[in-house]
């Protein structure tokens, strides 16, 4: 299925946020503790990211013609019943990790983040690549 231009460009800022945290060239968890400023603007571009998850999910229930579901985690497991993208359970997860920094804001743990940054970046360009493959 062919999508809108809103959600082309919106798929676009998810690659852009990743090419600026691979720009940042994070080589290791010392230089994410050492730099305040790498870890608010990795943070920032998770949350960015995993926001724009949240909202293609909801235009594209609209657009099949469905009401978004109470919570965000379910409007992506509905995706994933609907085949529109893969079914992985670490989508939720990103979710659930956006919910923890908005609501956990004080302090998030930096183990978390670079563990986000070495071993599940990967998951935005999957769920770019499914989102434009349906």
């Amino acid at each position: 299925m062919k999508y809108n231009g809103i959600i082309e460009s919106k798929l676009r800022i998810i690659e852009q946020k990743l090419a600026e945290i691979e720009s940042w060239n994070i080589l290791s968890f010392n230089q994410l503790a050492e730099s305040s400023l790498l870890q608010n603007a990795v943070e920032r571009a998770l949350q960015i990211c995993i926001e724009v998850m949240i909202d293609i999910s909801e235009r594209i229930l609209a657009l099949n013609k469905e009401r978004p579901l109470p919570t965000s985690n379910e409007n992506i497991i509905r995706l994933q019943e609907l085949g529109i993208i893969s079914a992985k359970p670490e989508y939720n997860d990103m979710v659930k990790f956006r919910n923890f920094i908005v609501h956990r804001y004080e302090k998030i743990d930096l183990e978390i983040i670079y563990g986000i940054l070495k071993n599940k970046l990967f998951l935005f360009s999957e769920f770019v690549n499914d989102i434009r493959k349906s």
